[in-house]
């Protein structure tokens, strides 16, 4: 077994490892350490926080006439959208963004939540589990592929727990990075800050990894030697994060998910970054839904064009893949405040890396009800005892599209759900 290997399965049982290549021969080793850089895909998987309409955007449902007294929608049925098999809804940026990607695009339609509560929908979306305790789908991708990385798994909001699998990384500010990547300079920006000289700082370095080492020697505690190696080892990424600094684009976006995915290309490309959680809000519209829906969904479709443009100009696009979902759906027709309010049935979309395009999943009712359907062909059987697709089948389909459904973390964290084809 490899030392990659090793470190997977200790930090997949709750052990953390400090390698002995950080310390050389006497206690001590001159040079900083490094990790191997990742070289693989970046999953980010892109949250609609509150419970998106999905009628208003990849699972259109208009009226039949102006004045329908039962319309699902305030647009008619004959101005729906089409852009190659892909059917949307006409309103904010819908058309631009799905007439630019829809041979790249796979929606899947018809998920049963079984859920109308937000936690527990927005676990069940990105974990493919309703009840506590597993991992967010990025944490168990950063847990299976970089553990070591300083910037593994960054989470800007939704589900982000970890298991223990994998440290998460919460900050998405610039200025915080730059000081944890130069912690020795006044200001990150300027080399020649330097709190200390140069003979300074090689004394203070010895002197604290001969503490480290001491300090692990004493120490027995398998829980305390643990927090002791995340300290020691978030320590010793400063080296890494440079590199990050690298890959920062020279201004960023004012969409939010658009921001969070060039900080998460960044850390990518400078091989620190496995996996990131974006997240963006406003979508619980249980009044004024279609200005909420339609400003809500805008902001996160402009900021997914803004991460696949950057991924383009990063050289990453084929190494690049996203998932988008929300808490749930909302429900068919509008409350007395013009709002919708929580529904069960929801969509998903996917692009980028092993995503085959010009592709749509699932059906609903007009009244967007769920259908039954045959899980290993993905054909409707809408017959009363027929299975549904749910949030644990397309976990599992994500599993197996990045190589893990057979991996000692999938065997950790099993999924009771089947396995569904929904990449090919």
């Amino acid at each position: 077994m490899d030392r990659r290997d090793f470190l997977k399965l200790a930090s997949a049982a709750g052990i953390s490892v400090v390698s002995p290549v950080v310390y050389g021969e006497y206690g001590i080793k001159d040079e900083p350490r490094t990790t191997e850089a990742y070289g693989g895909n970046l999953y980010l998987f892109v949250n609609a926080g509150g419970g998106w309409d999905v009628t208003s955007l990849c699972d259109p449902k208009g009226a039949a006439y102006e004045d329908d007294p039962e319309r699902m929608n305030n647009y008619l049925k004959d101005d729906i959208g089409e852009a190659g098999n892909i059917r949307y809804a006409p309103m904010g940026y819908n058309e631009t963004f799905f007439q630019k990607y829809y041979d790249r695009l796979l929606v899947v339609n018809n998920i049963d939540m079984q859920t109308n509560g937000h936690d527990q929908g927005n676990r069940h979306t990105w974990s493919g589990r309703l009840s506590e305790g597993y991992p967010s789908m990025a944490a168990f991708m950063a847990g299976a592929y970089g553990p070591e990385m300083p910037l593994a798994f960054l989470s800007f909001g939704a589900y982000s727990e970890t298991a223990g699998i994998v440290a998460r990384t919460r900050s998405g500010n610039i200025n915080v990075l730059q000081r944890l990547a130069y912690p020795s300079r006044m200001n990150p920006d300027d080399e020649n800050s330097e709190f200390h000289s140069a003979v300074a700082s090689e004394y203070l370095v010895r002197a604290q990894k001969d503490r480290e080492v001491a300090l692990l020697e004493r120490q027995n505690l398998p829980r305390i030697r643990q927090a002791m190696s995340t300290l020691f080892t978030s320590r010793a990424g400063s080296n890494e994060l440079r590199k990050l600094q690298e890959y920062l684009p020279e201004t960023f976006s004012d969409n939010p998910i658009g921001e969070q995915a060039q900080l998460a290309i960044a850390a990518f490309r400078a091989g620190v970054c496995v996996s990131a959680n974006l997240s963006t809000g406003g979508f619980d519209t249980h009044g004024n839904n279609d200005d909420g829906q339609t400003n809500a969904l805008t902001r996160l479709l402009e900021g997914i064009d803004v991460a696949l443009t950057e991924a383009e100009a990063q050289g990453v696009a084929d190494r690049v893949f996203i998932a988008v979902g929300s808490d749930f759906g909302r429900t068919p027709g509008y409350n007395d405040g013009n709002g919708k309010d929580h529904w069960s049935v929801s969509s998903m979309m996917f692009i980028g890396a092993g995503v085959p395009g010009n592709r749509v999943i699932g059906e609903t009712t007009d009244r967007h009800n769920l259908k039954g359907m045959n899980l290993d062909n993905l054909t409707v059987n809408d017959t009363p005892d027929a299975p549904r697709l749910r949030p644990g089948n397309v976990c599992q389909a994500i599993r197996r599209l990045s190589g893990l459904d057979q991996s000692e973390l999938s065997a950790m964290f099993p999924i009771e759900e089947q396995y569904v084809p929904l990449f090919g």
